[in-house]
């Protein structure tokens, strides 16, 4: 009867979760009434949010410890517990809501799943839309409460101007579309709330730029926050460590790569083997985004016929063009993963258009194929789809992400998007010099990341510091590197995130290897890292141990 109390609960809760961040349902495939609503843009929502959140822990506790939970029962709990615990971080520890002036997100990000994804007919998605693109004027008044006083990040509020600047194109957008393909009552409807959402996006952008002369220099957390979120996301390492790995694992990456750049253009300078890879790259972006969109499908072919994992045939990924609104926030790629309520599994991949050296350095061809594998198969797509056949619960941390929210704990995700990486090359798919140099150049980027991260979390470092290591690490172009440092700065402890988390993932492999010898087998592996992908890696490498100790007995 525990189970049964402890479901009940959990969906009832859900409800309210989603009653206070409908942008929440439509991102996780509850669709209605949600898709046509907007939060409160206010303190009101992280208030409401993490008082909900302490509520659902103390009855669920009770409901616990009136009988036993099954395993993924007691993981629901422990994800509960992490979520509550992150919520109150991001309420009174490290208050981004009065720190980072980002209002179109909320509503730019759901408009963007809902035009994107199949789940309706026209008319009603363009109801829908028209209704929450009604609530815009509302939610901008409500957000700007929140700076009264606050204390403005003069970074981050001129990556919410270029935001600001970006949404009412999008809005423009979705009325040419629907409009002609709905009944004209539908249209004319959304075509009112769209002139008056993008004057309320002219008044809110004057305000921004407002903000701006009012802005502060620095956003760090501090050392002792940054070790405070690491604990509750049961992370198992201080900054300190966390830092000394990241360290110590770019001066290992560099060795390794120059090993390969030699190989490439023996006896030249190794700077040579760069220009040999960036010079193979596309025309120019809509040559680069055919191109990604082909080595998709190439890299979900080569995992099927080399059955390295099992693959959802019905899973659906559909690859677009960054909206503008969103292309200061996504340097290169981003994936929104497929919905769990979702009847059909669909994600999107969006690339973001860049051109001249940042085209080279981020669409060359051997970079394209490692995109392929990360994002799509057999990295987070395919992560994302087999993972939402778990209880929902495991991904409650997810469904608390907004821009004003802390990170929850990426390592299982970008870990295992990384082990691909490698593994895929190990396998076979794309083993020429090139691909090589090109994943470790990226493992570089994100041994950089680890040190950024770190750094600017515990306000040791400067924007502007950073991004000249960085260049002088990668050779990357400044307006490439500006972008991700500035990009990755706004959610501390994500970028920290990836080459720790494939470093989890190999110890955790090597572990099973010794421990089963023969009996290990590695689709069984890859399937239990798959489908416990949306937990904190500390609770997946639980389950994944015990789902491979079953089949070693």
């Amino acid at each position: 009867m525990t189970r049964g109390e402890f479901d009940a609960l959990n969906d009832e809760m859900l409800r309210e979760l989603f009653r206070i961040n409908p942008d929440a349902g439509t991102r996780f495939g509850m669709h209605d009434p949600y898709d046509g609503m907007l939060p409160h843009g206010g303190f009101t929502r992280i208030e409401q949010t993490s008082d909900l959140l302490t509520s659902w822990l103390r009855r669920a506790e009770k409901v616990a410890s009136s009988g036993e939970l099954d395993h993924d029962g007691e993981i629901s709990l422990e994800v509960l517990r992490m979520s509550e615990g992150m919520l109150r971080f991001a309420r009174h520890d490290y208050p981004l809501w009065q720190i980072f002036p980002e209002a179109t997100e909320v509503p730019g990000g759901s408009l963007l799943l809902m035009f994107a994804r199949d789940y309706a007919t026209p008319e009603e998605k363009a109801s829908w839309m028209s209704s929450r693109v009604g609530e815009i004027p509302r939610y901008l008044e409500e957000f700007r409460t929140r700076f009264r006083p606050g204390r403005p990040a003069r970074e981050w509020t001129a990556m919410s101007i270029a935001s600001a600047k970006g949404l009412p194109k999008f809005l423009d957008f979705l009325d040419r579309h629907y409009n002609g393909k709905v009944p004209p009552g539908v249209g004319a409807g959304l075509s009112k709330n769209v002139a008056r959402a993008k004057e309320a996006m002219g008044e809110h952008l004057e305000w921004l730029v407002s903000l701006e002369e009012h802005s502060v220099p620095g956003f760090a957390m501090g050392r002792d926050n940054l070790a405070k979120l690491l604990r509750l996301r049961g992370y198992g390492q201080t900054p300190e460590e966390v830092l000394a790995f990241g360290e110590a694992s770019l001066k290992a990456l560099k060795t390794e790569r120059d090993a390969v750049g030699a190989e490439m253009a023996p006896g030249r300078p190794l700077g040579d083997a760069v220009e040999m890879m960036r010079a193979d790259s596309p025309a120019d972006f809509d040559q680069a985004f055919a191109e990604a969109k082909a080595e998709v499908e190439r890299a979900r072919r080569f995992i099927t016929d080399n059955d390295l994992v099992t693959v959802d045939y019905d899973a659906e990924l559909h690859i677009m063009e960054t909206p503008s609104f969103m292309s200061g926030m996504v340097p290169s790629a981003a994936l929104e993963m497929a919905a769990p309520f979702d009847e059909r599994q669909q994600g999107i991949l969006m690339l973001t258009r860049v051109s001249g050296e940042a085209l080279r350095d981020q669409y060359s061809r051997a970079s394209i194929g490692n995109l392929a594998v990360h994002e799509a198969f057999p990295g987070h797509f395919h992560q994302g789809v087999v993972s939402n056949r778990k209880p929902w619960m495991h991904q409650l941390s997810l469904m608390l992400i907004e821009p004003d929210t802390m990170v929850p704990s990426w390592e299982t995700q970008e870990g295992w998007g990384m082990y691909c990486e490698k593994m895929m090359l190990d396998h076979g798919f794309r083993g020429s010099a090139s691909d090589r140099h090109a994943m470790l150049d990226y493992a570089i980027w994100r041994a950089c990341r680890i040190i950024y991260d770190v750094k600017l979390s515990s306000g040791e470092a400067s924007i502007d510091g950073m991004v000249r290591i960085f260049m002088e690490e990668t050779g990357s172009p400044k307006d490439v590197v500006r972008s991700e440092v500035l990009g990755f700065s706004r959610t501390p402890g994500y970028g920290l995130s990836y080459l720790t988390g494939r470093q989890m993932v190999f110890d955790l492999k090597r572990d099973l290897v010794r421990q089963l010898g023969g009996d290990f087998k590695e689709k069984r592996f890859h399937d239990l890292m798959a489908l416990n992908g949306n937990l904190p890696f500390h609770l997946a490498s639980r389950a994944v141990r015990e789902g491979m100790g079953r089949v070693g007995r």
